[in-house]
């Protein structure tokens, strides 16, 4: 016959299973500063970002602009480039997020962080309207600049298409990292696009 098993000699009668408490997530650095380090924070980015708005508009657009406004094509491009091309960079980063060394991801999201933060300092103000660029290279400007702006309403219209797609499919499934890359490369080449044609008429 075999042994019979019985209860471990360490155990206890009537003793349960104690469930492993898991660490609760750890904060961001922004959310571990105090209330008023946060709030210098905000103040310091507004105030750079005004700044920057200004630097932008004021002495950088126009310089480049005056360097490539001769050649019409080198032009919109590079003055999408200011906007578009955070759209393109996010795409990028997006698109290799599951295949690239974690080193190579991160540096890819600082430069499309850093794009963006470019972009977002491109935002059409009054001070901005009254800066004289060559045409060509407006163009390219203001279609980055009004596509940031756009950008909400592309995203909400995107997502319902989305969802319509999958009820109508009956699946359920997200998006991938390179799907979403390959729709920021879309959006910022259609945004090329319009200040190539229809932004100038």
């Amino acid at each position: 016959m075999g042994r019979k098993r019985g209860r471990p000699r360490n155990a206890r009668p009537g003793a349960a299973s104690v469930p492993t408490a898991t660490r609760p997530a750890r904060k961001n650095w922004f959310l571990r500063q105090s209330g008023g380090v946060q709030t210098l924070i905000v103040l310091g980015v507004t105030a750079l970002v005004i700044g920057g708005h200004f630097l932008l508009w004021g002495a950088i657009l126009p310089a480049v602009g005056a360097a490539v406004g001769r050649v019409p094509v080198v032009s919109t491009v590079a003055g999408w480039l200011f906007g578009g091309g955070a759209f393109m960079a996010w795409g990028v980063a997006a698109i290799n997020h599951d295949t690239a060394k974690p080193e190579t991801r991160k540096r890819l999201h600082v430069v499309a962080w850093v794009w963006t933060a470019i972009a977002v300092q491109l935002f059409p103000t009054g001070y901005a309207d009254g800066v004289s660029l060559p045409v060509d290279f407006w163009a390219g400007v203001y279609s980055g600049a009004y596509g940031l702006i756009l950008s909400p309403v592309a995203l909400f219209a995107l997502m319902g298409c989305w969802a319509l797609f999958l009820k109508l499919t009956k699946r359920k499934q997200e998006l991938s990292h390179q799907a979403t890359g390959w729709i920021c490369v879309g959006y910022a080449t259609l945004l090329l696009v319009w200040g190539s044609t229809l932004l100038r008429m």
